[in-house]
């Protein structure tokens, strides 16, 4: 079973919310495949692993939360952050691994075991 860091909210009316990551790599993980989580909550200390089954994987540019206003409302909310429009999740995902969001990235649906 590999390995994946997924980050969650503190806030408890998000909690276990999150059932969509970005990330690079993963070009070969298939829907059905289990995956170690390290689970981190943001602003707590401490992490938790928990196992999750991939629901789909695909390949699409970080632009696309831009471009479909309503897409990228419901994926930043899938990824932990309701309270971010899309474009605002692009920035802020194109700013912490020094990309742009033309670049393509794994999108990776989850549910948790």
């Amino acid at each position: 079973m590999i390995g994946i860091s997924v980050t969650v909210s503190s806030d408890p009316s998000v909690k276990n919310s999150k059932d969509v990551r970005r990330t690079f790599g993963f070009r070969n993980l298939q829907p059905g495949a289990l995956l170690k989580a390290a689970v981190r909550t943001q602003g707590q200390l401490g992490v938790t692993i928990k196992v999750i089954r991939v629901v789909s994987v695909r390949k699409e540019a970080l632009s696309k939360m831009v471009h479909d206003r309503e897409y990228g409302q419901r994926e930043a909310a899938r990824e932990g952050y309701p309270y971010l429009s899309g474009e605002e999740f692009v920035n802020c995902f194109c700013k912490k691994f020094k990309v742009i969001p033309a670049t393509p990235v794994t999108r990776i649906e989850f549910t948790y075991v």
